[in-house]
């Protein structure tokens, strides 16, 4: 998988799930998501990168979070993903993705707001 692959599939990970939710969220990109990491020093790892991003779920009226969160978790596991954790809040779910194991995850960012996020496996660079 290239590079720019990985980042559609994070995309379309992360489309896929907003457009399920009720009310529908603007997404607002989390500036410190648009880089991409650097993987494990070990030798399968050497000069792969990890490509991510993190997106701010906005317009969520406050009463809705907690569903909307719901929503996520069941979507993952309608979609055969394999839920990792999720909070006592049920606000912070972690996920990977079947078949091609990116990770996911759903967290609290303030009271108000959700963050949702995907990031690939380890992919070489373009």
């Amino acid at each position: 998988m290239t590079e720019a692959e990985a980042l559609a599939r994070v995309e379309q990970l992360i489309n896929g799930t907003v457009a399920v939710l009720d009310p529908k969220p603007q997404l607002e990109v989390v500036p410190t998501s648009m880089e991409n990491s650097e993987c494990g020093s070990d030798g399968d790892a050497e000069g792969r990168i990890s490509v991510g991003r993190e997106y701010y779920l906005r317009g969520i009226p406050k009463g809705r979070i907690d569903s909307v969160a719901q929503q996520v978790k069941r979507y993952w596991d309608q979609q055969g993903y394999r839920v990792e954790g999720v909070s006592k809040s049920g606000r912070s779910i972690t996920a990977r993705s079947a078949p091609d194991d990116f990770f996911l995850a759903l967290g609290a960012a303030g009271d108000d707001a959700l963050v949702i996020g995907a990031s690939s496996t380890c992919v070489l660079p373009n």
